[in-house]
């Protein structure tokens, strides 16, 4: 079991504001000073490897508007908002709408605060390498090169082109701007080409770091090899960090994105070691006690422990108030649709539908993130192993193995109490017809079903009119228009 990290964020250095441009980034030769004093010990690293974090768990980026809220809006799961909501303009696609325009811009602005102080902290590691002990040098910086490749990737996923394997012209255009230094001047944008080099650059150095990670065994290691590092308990509940695995699994999912065959070989590799090596596991859900842990920890291999989860998402999870606008529900309609309840071995059978969804006045409503005395506090998942049997099998369909894509989605669909299973006899089309389906059942609440239909440059969405045109005007949200002033494009 996961559990809240102990870890307190004690004297953090935090920077004031961050962007790729220098309107964000104020570095004065006071914020150096206080940055070398910083980095003078151990515990100053530690310190803003966890201050990393809890930039990270804002509600403007993943505690809220970058998984479960804005950008799971945008995949239309769920019912329509009135205009009385606070995110209507969002779901309608609406990016320049007065109300839309700072949310969307703050999920650029606060990921680039982020960035930054990654950036800080790796720009200090390698000058005082002297003052951490081997096994925490290679451990923070994997994990902040890890975290640096993360938030590129989201920002490349929602500020960037989809559909990247069947648009060769993309390749040479500016993508966004890859930071990997923490100073004033502006980052120059990259070619899409180059970027992904810089991105594939940071997660390779950070698995091979990462390769001291408790999580990765090593046989070799001699018994009370982490005693001396890990007596503040610094490296307890690796779930909750960038560890090895997450990051073989944002390789995935990186690999996946720019599509073509090698790169999905390459994505289905990665995402098979995940599946047989780490310690996450599909659960059992004959026998798992999913109704007290929503979440399924077990499944989880990166989640960010979230400080007052219920203050962020409670009021979203009730449908029951007719009052409460910015409720977030799937219509009665959609989600026996979704869940397939027409047939009782598929629908009524799975756990998504008959545990993980609540039936409340307006409509259903997710429960895998609701705060209550039976499920986990805080807990928000960035990447859950569903995911990995998914790249998997999306590779084996479309290089003709249908059969092991077909046991791969099993998989899943048993883990999730399924009874009817895809036959052998399925062709490539119902494969992966069968995949769409599991993306739409598996990611509610969880802020990748959007990606799924951006970086396959679906032309229709579910609970879109059929008359809606669905391109770069729905799938690439708008840069904030002072980096536009500042000479990004």
């Amino acid at each position: 079991m996961f559990v809240k990290l102990k870890k307190t964020l004690a004297g953090l250095f935090i920077i004031l504001s961050a962007s790729s441009c220098e309107k964000w980034l104020d570095v004065t030769p006071a914020t150096q000073i206080r940055g070398e004093e910083q980095f003078k010990s151990e515990a100053g690293f530690k310190d803003a490897l966890i201050g990393v974090y809890i930039g990270m768990a804002a509600p403007e980026l993943y505690a809220k508007d970058m998984t479960w809220n804005l950008v799971d809006l945008l995949s239309q799961q769920y019912a329509t908002l009135p205009n009385l909501a606070t995110y209507p303009e969002i779901q309608q696609y609406q990016y320049r709408a007065t109300r839309a325009i700072p949310k969307i811009d703050a999920l650029w602005n606060k990921s680039y605060n982020v960035i930054a102080n990654i950036n800080n902290a790796l720009g200090y590691i390698d000058e005082n390498r002297e003052v951490l002990h081997p096994i925490n040098y290679d451990i923070i910086k994997g994990e902040l090169l890890g975290l640096r490749a993360f938030m590129h990737f989201d920002l490349m996923r929602l500020y960037g082109y989809g559909n990247l394997a069947n648009r060769a012209d993309i390749a040479g255009k500016l993508a966004i701007p890859y930071v990997t230094e923490f100073k004033k001047e502006g980052t120059p944008q990259l070619s899409y080409a180059e970027t992904f080099d810089l991105m594939e650059q940071d997660i390779n150095a950070a698995l091979e770091l990462l390769k001291t990670d408790p999580i990765y065994q090593n046989p070799e290691r001699p018994a009370g090899y982490y005693d001396n590092v890990n007596r503040d308990n610094f490296y307890e509940n690796r779930g909750q960090r960038m560890n090895y695995y997450a990051v073989k699994a944002l390789q995935a999912r990186m690999l996946l994105w720019q599509g073509g065959i090698e790169n999905m070989d390459a994505a289905r590799l990665a995402a098979e070691e995940v599946i047989s090596n780490s310690p996450a596991r599909l659960i059992n859900s004959e026998s798992y006690p999913v109704s007290s842990d929503p979440v399924l920890q077990p499944e989880i291999l990166f989640s960010l422990n979230v400080t007052a989860f219920d203050n962020i998402v409670g009021r979203y999870l009730n449908a029951d108030s007719p009052t409460n606008y910015d409720a977030l529900y799937l219509t009665t309609a959609a989600a026996s649709e979704i869940y397939e309840t027409a047939n009782v071995n598929i629908g009524v059978a799975d756990i998504r539908y008959n545990t993980l969804l609540d039936a409340q006045t307006r409509g259903r409503v997710s429960v895998k993130l609701s705060q209550n005395d039976n499920s986990p506090l805080n807990l928000m998942p960035l990447i859950k192993l569903p995911e990995m049997y998914y790249i998997a099998a999306e590779y084996y369909a479309n290089t003709g193995n249908l059969s092991k894509a077909i046991d791969y989605l099993n998989t899943v669909r048993s883990s999730r109490g399924i009874i009817a299973q895809i036959t052998e006899a399925a062709d490539q089309d119902a494969v992966n017809q069968e995949l769409f389906k599991e993306y739409r059942k598996e990611f509610v609440s969880e802020g990748q079903l959007f990606f799924y239909y951006k970086r396959l440059g679906r032309t229709t969405i579910p609970g879109l009119s059929a008359s809606t045109i669905i391109g770069d005007n729905i799938y690439v949200l708008p840069y904030p228009d002072n980096e536009i002033e500042f000479g990004n494009r």
